[in-house]
Formats: C-alpha cells, structure tokens, sequence
C-alpha cells in the first residue's frame, strides 16, 4: 500500500491499495491506468473502473466526464506513468534480486527455464515466461510470454518476499516493444536468435531489431551481454546502433559456427539426445545432453554462457550439464513403450517448423515422419503455405488439425495448408485428439511422430477466452499406453 502523494506530485494522501490497467480487476482504493493497446483503448472503460472502486485515474487524452472525488492525472505517456509507479508501488523488486532476459525470435523459453532450474540447485530462483510463472510454491499459467508491468512487479514483489534471490524473463519482441520491461532491472541480457517472424505485428526488420536491441539498453552498468556470435547480422545491428554497449556492459559470446567464448563442434545428434566437444575459453570437454536438434544446441551454449557470466567455473558449468532436462514442450521426447518415437513441440513460426522436420528427417533412419500440426486462424495467413511446404519437403505423413479454437473455419486454414502437400499422404482431422489417437495407431517401429504447435499449453485459445485441454503429451502417452496394454492382451 502506499499513498497517492508518494506516488505522483498530487497533494492527495488518500491510500492506493491496488493498481490496475484492466478495469474488470479494478477493485476499491485503487489507480486505473488508460492503457491504449492493440485491440481496444483504456480510456474506453473510466466509468467502469470507478464503478469497480478505482480513486485515481491516469489517462493522456481528455475524458468523456468526470467524477467528484475521484483524482484524474493527464500525462503524456500512460505507458511510461504505469512503468514507474508499478515499480515505486512494489519498493523496487527487481533491483533486489538477479534478473537475467532472454530475448530472441526462438528459444528464450529453453534458456530462461534451464537457467532458472539450474540455478535453482543453489538457491532460490524465479521464472516468468511463455510456461508460466513459477517461485516458491507458486506455479501459474500465462497466456503469453511477457506479462504487463504491473503483473510483473507484483509478482517480484513476491518474489523478494519469498527470498528468492534470482529470475529468468522471458523478453519478447512485443514485450519490449510495448514497454512490458522499461521498468526492469536486468544484470544479464541474453539473444538466442533472429527471424523474419512477427512481421505482422513490427512492421520491417530493422523495428524487430530495435526491439531486441532495446533490451541490451535496459542492462544495468556492468552488467553482462550474452551474444550468439553466429548471429552475425543481429550482431552488426546492435554495434551499428549501440555503439556505446560495450563501455556499458561485459560481453560475452557462444557459437557452432563462429569463433566465440563457449565454443560447441563435433556435434553428433540423435533421435534422443546430442553429443558434442565443449570449448570454455581455453579449456575443453566431451559432454552429452538430453536435448535435441542443431538449434537447441545454441541454446544450450546460451545456458552455459550465462552460468559463466555469474562466476561459474568450466568445470562447475559441465558439471552442471548433467543435471539439464528438456523443457516442457519444446522438442520433449514424450517416454513410450512402443518401438517409435514421439516428439512434442511449440513450433510457432515458419522456420521452427523447417529446423524441426530437417533434424527428425535426418535422424529418423528408414522409419517414416509422421507430423500432427495445424495453424492459428488469426495469425499470418502467408505462414500456412510455407508450412504446407515444408511438410511436402520433409514428412511421410500428414495430419492436419486444429491448434486453438477460434472463430475461424478450421477444416479451410487447413485446407489452404494441405494444397501445398503434394507428396505425402495428408489427411484433415479436425479434432486435435483424434489426430493424435490417428497418428499412433499408423505408426510402426522406427517412425517418429511429430505433434506440433501447442507445446506445452493445457489450454484452447478462443475469441472469449480459455478453454481446458490436457495437453498434447498428456494425450499421447494416455493413447499408446492404452495402446500397448491392448496389444499386450491380443498377444496373449
């Protein structure tokens, strides 16, 4: 709780319980701030959030009325208002504690997770990103990848109230765009990678960049950079347009195929795990991690880096590689009995499906791909003719389906994909759970079945909210053991 007058030159000292800039959470004593976003404008729903109990309201554009006993502050960016005060309001949370971004097109959530639970062996550590929010005993769901200032804040808040020493963020390219972080005190600043993707939303490249490159700007003085030296237009970008970073900031870089500090060759990849010579400045290591594909790989250098920047020997950090898992829906080898191989992945963007099926294609031997995926209805459209073809390219089988449950047609987004596989034998199921039952039940010894686009998410998106979903492992573990008892039976 804190006073108005302590949070903004008012002469006001009634007392501001919460703060809020969604009025259907507004609650009594509390600041509404008139956030113009994506899909609709803040400044819309004043009354409401009076109703609701609101004693403060923030806005940039004049108001429709006005209330007495109510305390309207006009500024110029509400944006930046909401930054500032969420951070005053929670006594500074991040500043208490480690925080460690992770930025990039692809793989912050594999970094930031993997970090976190490593970490998390030594002391207290935190984690926010597309999997959720987890401190503590405190487990949450989330929507999206890069909360709100506000949601942020309080849950640092809680954070420091539960000891927790340490977070991993993930930072999105929209998060930082729209100012989620401004507020954020970062001690580390990790990139993974650069993709055309989100163009929809950034407009051209050079924004995407900006937006990555901002996240180096937020870094505390002394604080340390963590590159992907194989990233080198990336890399060009952020010295071009930052060039006072590295007066700043200690960087420190990792690559396959660039020289770097963590260096990884001689990599050797299989259907369940990776093999590969290990370089840390001048010392060398052969290690073996649960975690596959060339991609995850460079971000396993990520994690390693990072254990570096906090003072971490070579030998504690290949240690530490032992205690690695995969994460949650992101290439996770879902265990079963039967003599194929089951894979799970997010997969999101256009380029994630090529790097996925090239690696399964390469290392399947003569089993067949057999690939479970659909495609967003309110996303890039253009994004289903590329995937359609990269199915044509790299898979044997094809079961298109849905992904969330929007307003759109699904059996038309997946038609529009299905005119670009030619090859394969595709198939539409619109039923996610039966796509997957069909998947296994074709599969034979050696096979691999792909099952694409939800990840980890227990949840359908819908235009008027979540829906509950087990989960495509939860789906596909259930079906083959059921599977395999049958087939138990039948044997006998």
């Amino acid at each position: 709780m804190k006073k108005l007058n302590e949070l903004f030159k008012v002469e006001s000292d009634i007392k501001i319980e919460s703060i809020h800039s969604d009025s259907r959470y507004v609650r009594k004593d509390s600041i509404f701030f008139c956030i113009e976003g994506l899909v609709t404008d803040g400044h819309k729903y004043v009354d409401d959030a009076i109703f609701q109990g609101a004693k403060c309201i923030v806005h940039s554009k004049p108001l429709r009325r006005y209330y007495q006993g109510i305390v309207y502050i006009q500024v110029s960016d509400v944006l930046d208002e909401l930054n500032r005060v969420a951070d005053l309001f929670y006594d500074h949370p991040s500043y208490k504690m480690t925080g460690i971004g992770v930025t990039g097109t692809s793989g912050k959530t594999v970094v930031a997770r993997v970090v976190a639970r490593l970490l998390g062996r030594y002391l207290k550590m935190g984690y926010v990103g597309n999997n959720g929010i987890e401190y503590g005993p405190t487990m949450m769901q989330m929507t999206g990848t890069t909360p709100d200032p506000i949601c942020l804040h309080r849950n640092f808040y809680n954070m420091v109230k539960e000891n927790v020493k340490g977070f991993t963020l993930e930072v999105s390219s929209h998060g930082l765009a729209l100012k989620r972080v401004d507020s954020v005190n970062f001690s580390i600043a990790v990139f993974t990678n650069a993709y055309e993707e989100h163009m929809d939303f950034h407009g051209t490249v050079d924004n995407l960049m900006t937006s990555y490159v901002k996240l180096f700007r937020l870094l505390k003085e002394g604080g340390y950079a963590i590159l992907n030296a194989d990233e080198v237009r990336f890399n060009h970008y952020l010295t071009t347009n930052y060039k006072d970073m590295a007066d700043h900031a200690k960087i420190l870089t990792y690559g396959i195929h660039h020289k770097a500090d963590i260096m990884a060759r001689e990599i050797e990849y299989y259907i369940d795990h990776s093999a590969f010579n290990i370089y840390i400045k001048n010392h060398y290591y052969h290690v073996e991690v649960p975690i596959i594909a060339p991609f995850n790989i460079s971000n396993t250098l990520a994690i390693l880096t990072t254990l570096y920047a906090l003072e971490m020997t070579p030998d504690e950090i290949v240690n530490a590689i032992k205690y690695i898992q995969p994460v949650e829906g992101r290439m996770e080898v879902v265990p079963v009995k039967q003599h194929f191989h089951i894979i799970v992945d997010y997969c999101q963007h256009a380029h994630n499906f090529e790097e996925v099926f090239k690696f399964v294609h390469s290392v399947k031997g003569n089993g067949h791909l057999i690939a479970v995926f659909g495609a967003p209805g309110r996303k890039d459209i253009h994004k289903r003719s590329k995937i359609g073809a990269l199915a044509n390219k790299y898979c044997d089988y094809v079961i298109l389906t849905e992904q969330d449950e929007r307003d759109d047609d699904i059996e038309g987004i997946c038609s529009q994909i299905q005119e670009q596989i030619v090859d394969p034998i595709s198939v539409i199921i619109t039923d996610r759970r039966y796509a997957i039952q069909q998947a296994i039940d074709a599969a034979c010894p050696g096979d691999v079945i792909l099952i694409l686009g939800k990840g980890h998410e227990q949840f359908m998106t819908s235009l008027v909210g979540n829906t509950p979903y087990p989960g495509d492992k939860f789906i596909a573990q259930e079906y083959a053991k059921k599977l395999y008892n049958e087939q138990l039976e039948d044997d006998m």
